[in-house]
């Protein structure tokens, strides 16, 4: 398990709801580690902090999901669906008046938070100057953070292309 999703999981007490998760299905843990390395702790989201809400908001999906459709796409469903949240507030590095942004597209938050260690890190009440839809939002976080095969499934599920007659694998 990643350190920061450890911590993550150990402040917020969500051991145990998601503990009997990862037994079951442990590239969800793969997942949850990769959005937790890349979000860090310390972005805001509405409330609290954003990896909690979307921890939060994962776990909610896979539980109701149990037995009308597949848990686990449920649960990258909710671990997604609030990451638009990342470009409402703009993250900030300050210094005196010195002062960087934090800029979605280029790197992690938790790279932007390493680079400027020695400055005041917060979240500011200012949007991402990008346009972009919760779906791409969504789109964008999971490609970045979902390994290969969990990144299919997702995909096939979220654009809908499981809709379509042909949704079938080409041949070579």
């Amino acid at each position: 398990m990643s350190e920061l999703l450890k911590t993550a999981v150990r402040e917020h007490k969500m051991a145990g709801r998601l503990g009997q998760i990862f037994v079951v299905a442990p590239q969800l843990e793969l997942a949850c580690g990769r959005v937790a390395d890349f979000i860090g702790l310390r972005f805001q989201g509405e409330k609290d902090p954003l990896i909690k809400e979307l921890l939060t908001r994962a776990v909610e999906g896979y539980k109701s999901a149990r037995k009308e459709c597949n848990p686990e796409l449920a649960f990258l469903h909710g671990l997604f669906e609030y990451a638009d949240r990342l470009y409402r507030r703009r993250h900030v590095a300050k210094q005196g008046e010195k002062y960087f942004v934090w800029l979605p597209m280029i790197e992690s938050v938790t790279q932007f938070e390493s680079k400027y260690q020695t400055m005041e890190i917060g979240t500011i009440a200012e949007r991402c100057p990008d346009e972009i839809t919760q779906h791409s939002a969504a789109f964008q976080l999971a490609a970045r953070t979902l390994p290969g095969e969990l990144f299919r499934q997702f995909l096939e599920d979220f654009d809908g292309s499981h809709r379509h007659s042909n949704r079938e694998a080409l041949a070579h």
